[in-house]
């Protein structure tokens, strides 16, 4: 599967710059400061750790039931089974296109996190992948989506639109499951059962910042 990378996680922050654009010149500053130390500090290792298991898990076509990591229900089920037929049919490499694209939202989460958190920023607390995923898994759904600012999600939004028509296309161009249709494409909360399973990614990364930093 692909890496979570340096390249890759600086690759995300041309959308994000966009979704920023019109802040004031003062809060730009203190944002770039932030990235920049993001990115010094990056754990690439541990972060493709917990990414790739929880992504692999996520594609899961294969195990019968709904039901995804972290879940406590499976009203949301997990990507796998609700595109169990059109993902039975793809190969590796589209499988490995198809993850690139949810490693990149679940980035996008983890830059707003890592920029916007209503918590101080501090050093990574964790850094062992394993033990970062042991603590990450349960806390995934305890940040509610819906309830955060709703500034912060125009912006999450806006940073993770061009992703999420990606994966619209992706899933359009092989067989999407009946006559699904992407209401509001980009739009997270938009209450289309497809942008509330990329919903979680997005938010999963989020909370993989907070659980990084120590704060879960």
């Amino acid at each position: 599967m692909p890496q979570c990378t340096i390249d890759h996680l600086k690759s995300s922050l041309s959308s994000f710059c966009l979704a920023i654009r019109s802040l004031p010149e003062p809060n730009l500053k203190i944002i770039e400061s932030k990235l920049e130390k993001l990115i010094s500090e990056f754990n690439y290792d541990a972060i493709t750790y917990c990414l790739e298991k929880y992504i692999g898990a996520e594609l899961d076509y294969k195990t019968p039931g709904s039901r995804g990591l972290g879940r406590m229900t499976t009203i949301t089920p997990r990507f796998g089974a609700y595109f169990r037929k059109p993902l039975s049919k793809l190969s590796s490499k589209e499988l490995n296109e198809l993850y690139f694209l949810i490693q990149d939202l679940c980035l996008k989460g983890y830059l707003m996190s890592a920029i916007f958190a209503e918590w101080p920023a501090r050093n990574a607390k964790l850094s062992n992948g394993a033990l970062l995923f042991e603590k990450w898994i349960p806390c995934i759904y305890v940040i509610n989506p819906y309830e955060l600012d709703p500034r912060l999600w125009d912006i999450i939004e806006t940073h993770a639109a061009i992703t999420t028509m990606k994966i619209h296309v992706f899933m359009g161009q092989h067989g999407k499951k009946g006559d699904t249709l992407f209401n509001r494409v980009g739009r997270l909360l938009s209450g289309d059962k497809v942008n509330e399973i990329l919903l979680c990614y997005a938010s999963a990364g989020y909370s993989l910042r907070a659980v990084e930093e120590g704060w879960y």
